[in-house]
This record gives C-alpha cells, sequence and structure tokens, in this order.
C-alpha cells in the first residue's frame, strides 16, 4: 500500500509518499512560497506531476489538519460533511485550517481514485480527562462554545512515545512518557500507557512553552489591560502570536541558534531567553512527572529538542529526584536524524532514561492512514502495529483460606513481595514446595488475594518433573484435575484436585477489546517477532475493567518464542468467536 502524506502550511506545501509494508519514503519534497488559494491548487498539482510513475498503486492521501475539536478525535475518511466540519473547527486555529483544507480540496481534485484521510494534531490528546482539559471559566463555555484544552503536535508525541516503546524494547502500555516537542512551536505531554493524559498547549497553539514567537503561558489580564490601554484585537493577536516569545525577549528573533550563538558571546537579552524557555520547560516536566506519579522516560524532539545539547543538560539538570541523569559526552553527541534512530544519552544506571528522537510526524500520519482505511488490527511497521504486552506466567500458586491456615497458622496473613501484571494482584514473600509422586519443586511463588479453591498452576516441563498428568485449562475450571502435595512451614496439606497447565490467555479491559475488536470469550491469534518468529492461536479474551493489557504465556512457551517480560507481540486477528 503507498500513502501520500501531504502538509499544507502558511507558505509551503510539503509531502512525502510511503511504501507502507516497509515504510521505505519513496519520494519527499516541498513547494515553496505558497500564500493564496491558486497556489496551494498550483502546488499540489505540482506534486501529482512530480510523483509521475509512483502513482501507481497509490492508495490513499493522508492530510494533517491542524484542529479537529471535539468531533473530529480519530483518522477519519474525508467527505464533505467532514470538510465542512473542519471549517467549523477554523474558529480554533484561524490560521492553520483554511489552509489545511485548501489542501485537502485541491488534493480531492489532483488525485480523484483514492481515499483521502485527515489526521489531526489534536486527536492525539482527545482522551485527556475533563479536569485536564476544563479552563476555570463558566462550564457553560465549554458545553455552548466548545472552550477548553486540545493540545497539538499530536503525531509527534505520538511518533516518540512509539520510539521509546521500541527503544525500551517494551510497550507504550507498560510506559509513563514525558515527551517534549521543543522547535519553533514546543509542547510538553504527559503520556500514561499510551495515552496522552495532559499536554502544555491549550485551546489554540498559544498556550504553554515559551515558543520562537508565542508568549506562552502568561496572566490572562495583561491582554485585557493591553487593550484598556488601546490595543486592537489584530494587533494584541500580533503581539501574542508573532512578536512574543523567543523572539520577543531576545530582540533577535526566532531562530534559536542565532539566540544560542548571541548568549555565547555575552547577549544579556539572548541569555535570558534561553534561561526563561528551559525554566518553563522544567516546570512542566515536574507537573507531569507529579500527575504520572514517576517517568520511565523523557523524550526530547524537534529543533531545539533535537538540536540543543546545552537545553537538553540545562532541562535536566534538576530532575535528579526522578532518577534523571544524562551522560555529558552521549549528549553532546547525540544525532538521532544521522543515525535513523532514538538516542539514549542517560548514564548507564539512570532510572529514568533520556532519549532523543528525530520526529517524523508524516511517517506517524502515514500510519494512522493505514489504520484507518484497513481497521485498527491493521498490520503497521514499528511499535505501533496493535502489540500486545507478554507475561511470563512463572509456576505458582493461588491459596485458599483453608489451606493458608494449614500451612502458614490460622490466620495469616501473607506479605507483598512484588505486585504483578494485573491490578490488586502481587507475589507474596512467602512460598511452597509442591510435592508430586515423581518429585518436588521448592519455594514455589503464591499469588495473592486467596481464593475460593486452591490451584496449582504448571509449565508441562514442570508437570513431568514432578510426575502428574493436568490437563490444560482456563484458571477457575478445576474439575476432574489431578492433585499433589503442598509443603509450608507448619507441614504438609494434600489436594485432590487443582492441578492445571494455564490456557493460554489474554487480560483486556473493555477499551481494549473495543479497540480490537474483541469480546469476552473470543479467541485469537497473535504474531511473535525476532529470531524465533512464531503464529500462536488458542489464546482466549478476557474482558474486565479491572484487568490491564497482558498476554499470558508459561516459561514453555515464552521459551520457544524466545519471548521475556518486556517482549510485546502483535495481534494477528480472531481464531474464532
Amino acid at each position: 500500500m503507498k500513502v501520500l502524506v501531504i502538509n499544507v502550511g502558511s507558505t509551503s506545501v510539503k509531502y512525502d509518499l510511503y511504501e507502507m509494508d516497509t515504510e521505505e519514503r519513496l519520494a519527499h519534497g516541498t513547494v515553496e512560497r505558497v500564500g493564496s488559494r491558486t497556489d496551494v491548487e498550483a502546488a499540489i498539482g505540482a506534486i501529482a506531476s512530480t510523483l509521475g510513475e509512483h502513482r501507481a498503486g497509490l492508495a490513499a492521501v493522508g492530510h494533517r489538519v491542524v484542529h479537529g475539536g471535539e468531533r473530529l478525535i480519530k483518522p477519519v475518511l474525508i467527505d464533505d460533511a467532514v470538510e465542512t466540519t473542519i471549517a467549523d473547527c477554523a474558529v480554533f486555529a484561524p490560521l492553520h485550517n483554511p489552509i489545511n483544507l485548501l489542501g485537502i480540496r485541491g488534493a480531492r481534485r489532483a488525485f480523484p481514485d483514492v481515499r483521502h484521510v485527515a489526521v489531526f494534531d489534536t486527536a492525539f490528546h482527545a482522551a485527556m480527562p475533563e479536569h485536564a482539559f476544563i479552563y476555570g471559566l463558566p462550564y457553560a463555555l465549554y458545553l455552548e462554545h466548545g472552550v477548553r484544552r486540545y493540545g497539538f503536535h499530536g503525531p509527534s508525541h505520538q511518533y516518540m512515545a512509539a520510539c521509546a516503546a521500541e527503544e525500551l524494547h517494551t510497550d507504550p502500555a507498560r510506559l509513563r512518557l514525558l515527551t517534549c516537542h521543543l522547535g519553533g512551536g514546543a509542547s510538553v505531554a504527559a503520556i500514561d500507557g499510551g495515552v496522552s493524559i495532559d499536554t502544555s498547549m491549550g485551546m489554540t497553539p498559544l498556550e504553554g512553552l515559551l515558543m520562537g514567537t508565542r508568549s506562552g503561558d502568561l496572566d490572562p489580564a495583561i491582554p485585557v489591560l493591553l487593550a484598556r490601554q488601546g490595543r486592537t484585537l489584530d494587533e494584541l493577536d500580533d503581539l501574542l502570536n508573532r512578536k512574543s516569545g523567543l523572539a520577543g525577549l531576545s530582540g533577535i528573533g526566532p531562530d534559536f541558534r542565532a539566540i544560542e550563538a548571541a548568549a555565547d558571546h555575552g547577549d544579556v537579552r539572548a541569555r535570558l531567553a534561553i534561561d526563561v524557555f528551559v525554566h518553563r520547560v522544567q516546570k512542566y516536566i515536574g507537573a507531569y512527572a507529579a500527575e504520572l506519579g514517576g517517568a520511565d522516560a523523557i523524550v526530547f524532539t524537534g529543533g531545539i529538542g533535537e538540536g540543543s545539547a546545552r537545553v537538553r543538560q540545562r532541562i535536566c539538570a534538576n530532575l535528579g529526584f526522578m532518577g534523571v541523569a544524562v551522560d555529558a559526552a552521549r549528549n553532546a553527541t547525540a544525532q538521532p536524524a544521522e543515525s535513523g534512530s532514538t538516542v539514549d544519552i542517560s548514564e548507564p544506571r539512570a532510572r529514568t532514561r533520556v532519549l532523543v528522537v528525530h520526529t517524523e510526524e508524516e511517517r506517524m500520519i502515514a500510519r494512522e492512514v493505514v489504520r484507518c482505511i484497513a481497521g485498527p488490527n491493521a498490520a503497521v511497521h514499528g511499535a505501533h502495529a496493535r502489540p500486545i504486552p507478554i507475561g511470563i506466567s512463572v509456576r505458582h500458586v493461588h491459596l485458599s483460606r483453608a489451606d493458608c491456615d494449614a500451612l502458614f497458622g490460622v490466620g495469616y496473613e501473607l506479605a507483598k513481595r512484588r505486585e504483578v501484571s494485573q491490578p490488586g494482584q502481587f507475589v507474596t514473600r512467602e512460598t511452597v514446595d509442591l510435592i508430586g509422586p515423581r518429585g518436588e519443586l521448592r519455594g514455589i511463588g503464591i499469588i495473592n488475594p486467596l481464593r475460593a479453591e486452591t490451584q496449582v498452576e504448571l509449565a508441562r516441563t514442570d508437570a513431568i518433573h514432578l510426575g502428574v498428568d493436568p490437563p490444560l485449562r482456563q484458571s477457575g475450571m478445576l474439575d476432574a484435575t489431578p492433585g499433589l502435595r503442598l509443603r509450608g512451614p507448619l507441614g504438609e496439606i494434600a489436594i485432590t484436585h487443582g492441578v492445571i497447565l494455564a490456557q493460554r490467555h489474554v487480560h483486556m479491559s473493555p477499551d481494549d477489546a473495543r479497540r480490537f475488536g474483541v469480546t469476552e470469550g473470543d479467541v485469537i491469534r497473535v504474531q511473535a517477532a525476532g529470531d524465533r518468529e512464531m503464529t500462536m492461536g488458542d489464546i482466549v479474551v478476557r474482558v474486565s475493567p479491572s484487568f490491564a493489557l497482558d498476554l499470558h504465556l508459561d516459561t514453555d512457551e515464552a521459551n520457544a518464542a524466545g519471548l521475556n517480560e518486556s517482549s510485546v507481540v502483535s495481534f494477528a486477528g480472531i481464531q474464532r468467536g
């Protein structure tokens, strides 16, 4: 499948053509000096001609649109009704949506035989909780006019999350991330389990960090005061959006390289501009770390985030309380654009990783186009190919209250050693020994909370060692299963049944199930990549609001596929309903 991505800006039209089976970029370019409807239409026509033979096999055109409001919160196939909604949302993005719409209309004429998909900067942040997006204004303004925080730079934050997960060899569902898009426009996002829960830009791109020409956060009384002193609305808009930020503070302009050079030569205002920029980023990182309850990684991208080692070092300098420690040499030489990969600039033992990414928003848009056309479970290259994290189920025991009393003492409360993947469950500090007809297994972990019946879950090699022949069963289905003996500090007990080989199963929340298009009891397949590539079937879907996404395999199955607790597998479809 070939996907063309078109990004229409105020002065240029950029395009990228991808072969999505491999994500190879087949063509790339920019048409400059675009400033009118005629210019945009001419630019789209020029792109169509430039593609030449690459047009063969083109399946879709993806369009970057800045604002989708509350109605367009995911990538969507474009029709006349969608165009109307994009036009309505121009009230929130008057500089962007109208020009985006010109590009869409021109491309629909230039490429009439393919599908067109709109991908919104705001969509990645659409799942923010209400307490994060609502302003302290009369609630009627939100209900009647949509006044709320929307957030921007969505494809970039989404791409950073995907790159971080790949670099850390896990799934975004397992990570708490602070993603920093630092350029002429700048924003920070708090991403929990792959979902943006807060972001620094607001109803428009003006709120948040200090930017190239935008003021970012300021006392809302300031424009009111200036208006009372005679400034018009247009003058205020120009002041806040085009004459403030780094340019306004430094007096040099928005080019951060020029500001850094001036600061190196002692320019006081240039130094102040950098100080304010760093201070704002640090504030947001600290606040969002508190929201997330900590962070697994901080990710930088954008012209400043990727290009300025000094800014990265200064931002991270006071974050040692979060487990952040930057390796000065790695930071100074980080070149993700040249290496084509994510660069980890942390010290080896740092608890929170610091990563530098060369963002590719157009590639992320192309991935979203494929998912929109082929469905959410479509195989897409990279970490967002609908992955499912692995939880390896080592041999373990679930005890009943009566058997716990017999092994450890009446009323004994088992102590937590570590949590497991499912909320509310934990491995205890206490262990038991298993005694079978042929052998013993010592120090076997117990998982709390206690259950109505004692259950022992083994891998096939464990069963052979013990000399028992348990059936393959779902948890709790214990009829006609063998028993064995358990040894604890107070002696031994015998269970007459309860030993099973656990059926492969995947835990999902209802939201996960909707995204994958499955329901409770469905049986699915997954694809494990790597040196021992393997397709696994007969995986039972289990759905509950209390479940976290996790595929449970026993040690034999994980070893056969070369998987570990940091691995993920790709959803490969429903085997049977």
